[in-house]
């Protein structure tokens, strides 16, 4: 049985899609090909790329979480902000200023 091989415009067009993505795929791993000049990509090896893109495109059901869950996480987010209030130092604008400025200094009297 032969194999049938396809070059890079037949893969895009089977693909539906530019050689240049066509060329990304070969490049990132993702579609065997064999080198030379016209490059050559080998119907099953296209065939295996496009059940791989099928498989990973299944969806997945997600779970919304419980009232108790949803409940648990307003309460800890609570606690968080009560807690961190107390430790923030600089709230305002102008305690940031006082912070960023260097102190001044007053001069010395001179001893007599």
């Amino acid at each position: 049985m032969t194999e049938r091989f396809l070059t890079e415009p037949e893969v895009a067009e089977i693909l539906r899609c530019s050689t240049s993505k066509v060329k990304r795929l070969r490049l990132g791993g993702k579609l065997a090909y064999l080198p030379g000049r016209p490059l050559l990509v080998r119907q099953s090896d296209l065939d295996d790329f496009i059940d791989k893109g099928l498989r990973k495109q299944a969806p997945t059901v997600v779970e919304p979480p419980t009232k108790a869950e949803r409940s648990a996480d307003a309460r800890r987010w609570a606690l968080e902000q009560v807690l961190l209030k107390g430790s923030r130092r600089a709230t305002s604008k102008a305690d940031v200023l006082k912070e960023q400025r260097p102190a001044k200094r007053r001069p010395r009297k001179p001893q007599e």
